[in-house]
């Protein structure tokens, strides 16, 4: 198109009008955000007890403390009604953890204990900041490559808490 179209069209206005919409459409979303929307219709979310050996337990427990403890609106609670779950399993895959939502009040969590009894040099940290990663899918987080939780590259053995982040995407979206 040549300049003298473009001006005309100026001056019509299409080029405000359009430049307009695509200032509304681009600013819906917060920039910073990684929603990923497969994650649970509320943030109070229920799971079926799990019991496992203290050297499991303490950790798992701990990744709950941690998300209840943050300033978003994230409850993580056991409850024997519930039809989500938490396994600890010896799995063939790569994954450390895995997040699959059942329905929107419904998740199954598996940590694969094979990939994190060899990879992790701090036990307890590396699985509370995988279960703290997999609960930030069921908040409806994707992974990212900032500081957060939710970077596959993060140092699972020592980041174990949701960052400012995680939290602030969390608040954002429910």
């Amino acid at each position: 198109m040549t300049s003298r179209a473009l001006r005309r069209i100026a001056r019509r206005g299409f080029l405000t009008i359009t430049a307009l919409i695509l200032v509304v459409t681009t600013s819906a979303n917060p920039a910073s955000a990684h929603w990923n929307g497969t994650g649970q219709d509320i943030a109070s979310i229920h799971m079926y007890p799990f019991s496992y050996n203290s050297t499991w337990q303490t950790p798992m427990n701990k990744a709950l403390a941690n998300w209840n403890a943050t300033s978003s609106p994230a409850n993580f609670y056991k409850n024997s009604n519930s039809g989500s779950t938490i396994t600890v399993k010896s799995y063939s895959n790569t994954w450390y953890g895995n997040y699959q939502r059942c329905g929107g009040m419904c998740m199954y969590v598996r940590l694969n204990s094979r990939t994190i009894n060899r990879d992790a040099s701090n036990f307890s940290n590396f699985v509370t900041s995988t279960l703290v990663h997999e609960f930030g899918h069921a908040l409806n987080l994707a992974h990212n490559s900032g500081t957060s939780i939710m970077n596959t590259s993060r140092n699972r053995n020592s980041m174990t808490k949701p960052q400012s982040h995680d939290v602030a995407d969390v608040n954002a979206y429910y």
